[in-house]
């Protein structure tokens, strides 16, 4: 099991490169901003910390999640990550799926399977400098199309493979945990929230039904959870805060609440309070029952359980979620002495 770091994009550039710094000396590989609607672009805030990255001695790499085709062209997030990958000589990744809130600027999203294939064979593309004439249903390339800058010194002279972004599809669906594994393009899964073990083993076996359609190994796909964590050494504060947290994002988190048994009439109380901007009420609407079932909250020792329990569902990664503010840091700190040395001893 690897581990890394993600973040909602509304902190100050140095939160996150304090971080960032944290994350590279407990060893996390990963760190991930997420590209949601209304936040700080999470582009800007990876464009900040990439001179770090460059300029020291560190695994980690960086990179959004999820990002998505519906909110930006695929062009445009292939040259984001691309930028990206050259500051950071290397260390990006990209992770893209349907993503979320578009209802709350009214954008409707037909089809969503089709543009994710779609954005991913454009993006793959441009980054490996191909010319390529393709003719999506939604999106189209043309073999003229390529990056109009002048890429860093050297980095032209990298066969494609090196330049080569790892790219993840995040959902917690199964039809698209199975677009996933057919695409040679694709590296894995991120899944989002939930740390039921039942529905990760359910989401490896499709990634595999995706695989053997490609004749690819199942085992050489990754599949991650990125959920966001509450670890504190106070655990009444701990819940509390996972409590808040989840109101905000419960309503978006079907069919995964059907899955674990949440009760519909709890997910609509929710949605409702939410509508009339009344997060008190919506707090309260949020039972221990969801707080288990999406959030790992506690002190480390029982962050370490609930990592226990995902042990054998086939996840290679968990990305720990952050982004409150400076409580983040003792966050960080209490995973980088506690919970990942356990990990790593056994």
């Amino acid at each position: 099991m690897k581990f890394g770091l993600a973040f909602q994009a509304s902190q100050s550039d140095e939160h996150y490169l304090k971080c960032l710094k944290l994350a590279n000396r407990y060893g996390f590989d990963m760190f991930q901003v997420y590209d949601d609607l209304l936040f700080k672009p999470a582009w800007t805030v990876l464009d900040r910390i990439a001179p770090y990255v460059r300029n020291s001695k560190t695994h980690l790499t960086i990179g959004p999640g999820v990002t998505n085709p519906f909110h930006y062209h695929p062009a445009i997030i292939a040259a984001f990550i691309s930028y990206l990958n050259q500051e950071t000589r290397g260390k990006a990744f990209l992770m893209i799926g349907r993503g979320a809130f578009h209802d709350v600027v009214g954008l409707s999203i037909d089809h969503p399977m089709r543009a994710v294939r779609e954005a991913i064979i454009v993006i793959d593309s441009l980054i490996r400098g191909r010319s390529v004439d393709f003719k999506g249903d939604r999106f189209s390339l043309t073999a003229e199309a390529k990056f109009r800058w002048a890429p860093p010194r050297g980095w032209e002279s990298r066969s494609s493979m090196a330049r080569r972004v790892p790219i993840w599809i995040g959902t917690w669906g199964p039809k698209m945990s199975q677009l996933a594994g057919s695409m040679k393009e694709v590296t894995g899964v991120m899944v989002s929230s939930i740390i039921d073990p039942r529905y990760i083993v359910m989401l490896r076996k499709n990634l595999a039904v995706g695989a053997a359609k490609s004749s690819r190994d199942p085992k050489s796909l990754e599949l991650g959870l990125v959920s966001g964590t509450v670890v504190s050494k106070d655990r009444d504060l701990a819940f509390r805060l996972a409590r808040e947290s989840l109101a905000f994002y419960l309503p978006y988190l079907t069919p995964m609440t059907d899955f674990v048994g949440i009760d519909k009439a709890e997910v609509e109380g929710v949605r409702n309070a939410l509508a009339k901007r009344d997060h008190k009420l919506a707090t309260s609407l949020v039972s221990e029952k969801s707080v288990n079932a999406f959030k790992p909250w506690g002190t480390p020792d029982d962050i370490i359980g609930q990592v226990s329990r995902l042990m054998n569902s086939g996840l290679t990664r968990i990305n720990f979620g952050f982004g409150r503010g400076p409580e983040d840091l003792e966050g960080i700190r209490l995973l980088g002495t506690k919970v990942l040395p356990y990990f790593q001893n056994q």
